[in-house]
């Protein structure tokens, strides 16, 4: 099933997909690293960072900071390889979940995520790993489109805001604000929050 590998890209229909998630997100992604507000020296991780648009913005932001891209598909830590090997050095691509990742507690600056988030199984437990990597004050910013594709292969559509902002209140999340506008990928959602 298509949808299948936007969840996890796998093989040459991931390697396609991953192509596709590139310029269909990339609007949403740029969105998303603008409202993390960096200054230069940040840590700064990427949840689900696909085929490497968001780490290679938020590199270019970066230029005295740390870049993490936590991603478990091969194909797309592949692509994001590709994509940054003109400055390999200064990011670093695990192979981990929002759930699973290892990252000591307080050590990151900023976290964020395009268009997984609906992905993220458990997502109470994944939410409390992803905050508790955050430095107080941390912020926080994800984004996904009405067209995000659910485990169950349907599609977060227009009201997940809803949905989801009670999740991020309970993982800790304070100052949340959450904002649709028209993208390249349909109406897309970006959440702002900080850590308490």
């Amino acid at each position: 099933m298509i949808s299948a590998q936007f969840a996890r890209p796998r093989g040459l229909l991931g390697r396609l997909v991953g192509r596709t998630m590139a310029r269909k997100n990339a609007q949403l992604t740029r969105r998303v690293v603008a409202a993390l507000q960096l200054t230069g020296g940040e840590t700064v991780v990427e949840f689900g960072s696909g085929p490497g648009v968001g780490l290679r913005l938020l590199a270019e932001a970066l230029p005295a900071g740390r870049v993490i891209g936590v991603e478990p598909s091969s194909v797309m830590r592949a692509q994001a390889t590709a994509r940054l090997r003109r400055i390999a050095g200064r990011v670093e691509l695990i192979d981990a979940t929002a759930e699973t990742v290892t990252l000591p507690a307080g050590s990151v600056d900023a976290v964020c995520a395009v268009n997984n988030v609906q992905l993220w199984q458990p997502l109470p437990a994944s939410l409390a790993n992803v905050v508790r990597l955050l430095r107080p004050g941390g912020r926080f910013a994800l984004g996904v489109t009405e067209h995000a594709v659910r485990p169950d292969g349907g599609s977060v559509g227009r009201a997940f805001d809803d949905e989801l902002m009670p999740c991020l209140r309970e993982a800790g999340l304070t100052g949340l604000t959450a904002t649709w506008e028209p993208g390249g990928n349909g109406r897309e959602l970006l959440i702002e929050g900080q850590a308490g």
